[in-house]
């Protein structure tokens, strides 16, 4: 299945995150990751588009649900 990703992103399909890429977070996030990469704190395993994706959905998920209580 990732393989499937993989190749239909190369080939220039939208990837599930697309919505997400005209965010004010996208480029916050993407910076984030890629000084991990380059600090070697981070190994990407999948392409980064995908990462800051999942990132954004799940930060922007949260916020609709408002504050939490810890």
């Amino acid at each position: 299945m990732k393989g499937k990703h993989l190749k239909s992103a190369s080939l220039g399909h939208r990837h599930p995150y697309t919505d997400y890429e005209a965010d004010r977070l996208w480029p916050l996030i993407e910076k984030g990751v890629a000084d991990l990469v380059e600090n070697k704190d981070l190994v990407e395993k999948t392409e980064r588009k995908y990462i800051v994706g999942y990132l954004c959905r799940v930060i922007l998920k949260g916020e609709e649900g408002g504050p939490k209580k810890l």
